[in-house]
């Protein structure tokens, strides 16, 4: 019987790792849905993920968000500081067969940005771009409107569809799949709404043939079903790992654990704009002045909001405190911009200050199920508050909800959680904290932090530049424009024999799940 044992668990081991081969299929279990197979339809991560397999773009970031050559060869500024050279890769072939050349780009910078009935398309990657032309069939020339020195990084989100195909293509017909043609390393094969995304390998990729003739993309929401789908060796691979599964999966020898920084930060905003916000009020429901406009205010908060309690037993040590917006690694992060320690005595004499020492009622809003943890995250703050005295409501909203009253400044205090694909962090410090900026949720507004956000955009010098956002992030950090917590740390876990690559845009790639 003991022998039998032996070979039972001999077996088991042998099959646990038989699906890695390569030429096999790949199983991914993803925590979200994607909304469209256009890759112009929605500037989300989801659909993100899925272009990265279908449809090239042509510059590429790699795991780390290094720019990397794609479709592109290179790219270079001409003597005019407004023009842009782009090099285009020879010999590429769409799914079809025909050829790529500089008229499909062309043709898909101009339509990214005005995609018809779009909820959010791409267009604030490329709101810069005055003019796109092709040289030749292999030289792409792009005009800016102003000196733009992240053209190549606000090329990374851009998918590369088939100008002849597009062109023809019925209105609707890219969200289906059906024009799902690119030159990207996997075909379109069929999308079944709520059940997966079925691709097949690319034969004649340019960068080579994937390890797997076919994958499945699974979208689990639920985090404990995905957990599961893993452990019944329904899935290969599991994106999002909850924090509180992580350790225990990483003890199971039959399964491997990948862990990389995000380039998401979760981050709380505050409405520092109106006299009057809707859901603070005082303690017994009758309306107040707004004392989150009060910067004492936001200083006690910030000296009760432990980012490192956070990390430890909201995220269980899956996540790094954060001080800044920026992550460690990327353009505008200093170490020396630091968020003030927890110190409740401080806390709560500046309350005095203030004239809120009895505190007062307040409502905070929070996504459901966008981020790990994020509800936990929110109970945890409200915790941290009623040590001043501020009694909390906690409100968890659909994502789809949360972010249209977000951008209808319908929240006084709400948790934000952002991250950004191109390897630069201009764009979300443009939309958290310009003046005016839709995604500025607080409508927080100083015109320092505006003139250094302008000059960043058209700095071509790296160093000028990077001291631009700097500045940005100190200014903001000093007047507690925003408060983050935490950088998120993405979470993969595998059947053995399954070596996932992290991503610090979160992606979850089919080509770069390696056979072991």
């Amino acid at each position: 019987m003991r022998r039998i044992a032996a070979l039972l668990v001999v077996l088991a081991a042998v099959l646990g790792g038989a699906g890695a081969a390569a030429g096999a299929s790949l199983r991914i279990g993803v925590s979200a849905e994607t909304t469209s197979i256009d890759p112009h339809f929605q500037d989300i991560g989801p659909n993100y993920t899925v272009k990265q397999h279908l449809f090239d773009s042509l510059v590429h970031a790699g795991p780390n968000q290094a720019l990397e050559p794609g479709l592109a060869t290179a790219w270079k500024l001409t003597d005019d500081p407004h023009v842009w050279e782009i090099a285009l890769r020879r010999g590429v072939r769409f799914h079809d067969g025909s050829p790529f050349t500089a008229a499909d780009a062309v043709f898909s910078l101009r339509r990214a940005p005005d995609v018809p009935n779009a909820p959010s398309t791409l267009k604030r990657h490329l709101e810069d771009i005055a003019a796109v032309e092709a040289v030749d069939d292999f030289t792409l020339r792009i005009r800016t409107k102003l000196p733009l020195p992240t053209l190549p990084n606000n090329l990374v989100p851009i998918g590369i569809v088939s100008r002849a195909i597009g062109e023809r293509a019925e209105p609707g017909g890219f969200n289906t799949g059906r024009f799902a043609i690119g030159t990207g390393p996997f075909r379109f094969v069929e999308w079944v709404a709520g059940s997966h995304i079925k691709l097949a390998a690319n034969p004649d990729y340019w960068g080579g043939k994937p390890a797997w003739d076919e994958v499945m993309l699974r979208p689990i929401t639920n985090a404990g079903a995905r957990v599961a789908a893993l452990l019944a060796g329904d899935v290969d691979v599991i994106a999002d790992v909850p924090p509180i599964d992580a350790p225990r999966l990483s003890r199971e020898p039959t399964l491997a654990v990948a862990r990389g920084l995000s380039s998401r930060v979760i981050f709380w905003s505050m409405d520092v704009h109106r006299e009057t916000t809707p859901h603070v009020t005082a303690k017994d429901g009758t309306p107040i002045a707004n004392p989150l406009r009060d910067l004492r205010v936001r200083r006690a908060i910030a000296l009760v909001l432990d980012r490192g309690a956070i990390v430890r037993s909201i995220m269980d040590g899956l996540a790094e405190p954060a001080t800044q917006i920026v992550p460690p690694g990327l353009p505008g992060h200093r170490a020396d911009i630091r968020m003030p320690e927890p110190d409740l005595a401080a806390a709560r004499r500046l309350m005095a200050e203030a004239g809120h020492a009895n505190g007062f009622k307040m409502t905070i809003h929070v996504t459901a199920n966008r981020y790990p943890n994020d509800l936990k995250q929110a109970q945890a703050i409200a915790q941290m508050l009623s040590r001043l005295n501020i009694e909390v409501n906690v409100a968890s909203l659909p994502l789809a909800i949360f972010f249209t009253e977000a951008r209808k400044f319908e929240f006084s205090f709400n948790l934000v959680g952002w991250g950004f694909v191109s390897g630069d962090p201009y764009v979300i410090l443009r939309e958290a904290l310009q003046t005016g900026a839709a995604n500025n949720y607080g409508r927080w507004s100083n015109a320092e932090a505006d003139r250094l956000l302008a000059a960043a955009r058209v700095e071509m010098d790296r160093a000028r530049r990077d001291a631009a956002l700097v500045g940005v992030q100190r200014l903001a950090i000093e007047d507690l424009a925003v408060i983050p917590t935490h950088f998120q740390v993405n979470v993969w876990a595998s059947r053995k024999g399954f070596a996932v690559t992290p991503r610090m845009d979160e992606s979850t790639l089919a080509h770069e799940v390696k056979a072991q």
